[in-house]
């Protein structure tokens, strides 16, 4: 997660309230910019009381991170479980994708220049963190089995499709203006296409 000399806790038991503020203060701020103070500010609450309650700002953004992987969990929940083939349900679950960041678009955006570690791992050549990759990962074997899908490294596949068709569609929804339905289509396309088996299917379209 984003790094800091705070220690990390447990991030379960933070007031519902504390996260929404949270989420607040980095949409008007940025992640970077936002601080234990602006996130009191945001909550109608004196920066004595935040600091008394002993949460710090790296566990409110775990916090933040955790209700953010729920609701990427449960929007691409059906196209895991669907019918259709591989590339089928790839495409569902990459627009269930843009549509739960179509509702957080502005808190995502103010995510999206930061420099912590809030969606992938630390370090050099860092992976998307698992819970957002590892669907489609799944999905990727998948389609290599049923053969929709070109046989690719599935782990780096999956954290380039996650950043270049999540933080894609922001980008050009938050700073290019774009209108979703195109910006959606935009990148899940490009995506698509050097994803997709054409062998044998010349005239097949997704």
């Amino acid at each position: 997660m984003f790094q800091s000399q705070d220690q990390p806790a447990n991030s379960e038991h933070i007031e519902p309230r504390l996260v929404d503020a949270t989420a607040a203060a980095i949409t008007r701020w940025g992640l970077t910019e936002t601080t234990r103070e602006r996130i009191a500010v945001e909550a109608g609450i004196s920066r004595a009381t935040m600091y008394r309650s002993g949460v710090t700002r790296d566990q409110l953004v775990a916090a933040l991170t955790a209700r953010a992987a729920q609701t990427f969990r449960t929007a691409i929940w059906p196209a895991l479980t669907g019918r259709g083939s591989a590339a089928e349900r790839l495409r569902a679950a990459l627009e269930a994708m843009c549509a739960a960041a179509e509702q957080h678009l502005p808190l995502l955006a103010g995510m999206f220049s930061a420099e912590g570690e809030v969606f992938h791992r630390p370090g050099p050549n860092a992976l998307t963190v698992d819970v957002f990759a590892e669907p489609f990962e799944r999905l990727l074997l998948d389609g290599a089995a049923d053969g929709t899908l070109r046989r690719i490294p599935e782990t780096v596949t999956a954290t380039v499709l996650f950043n270049m068709v999540g933080w894609g569609y922001i980008h050009l929804r938050s700073s290019h203006h774009w209108e979703p339905e195109i910006a959606c289509r935009s990148v899940i396309d490009l995506a698509l296409h050097g994803l997709l088996n054409m062998e044998g299917r010349p005239s097949e379209a997704l």
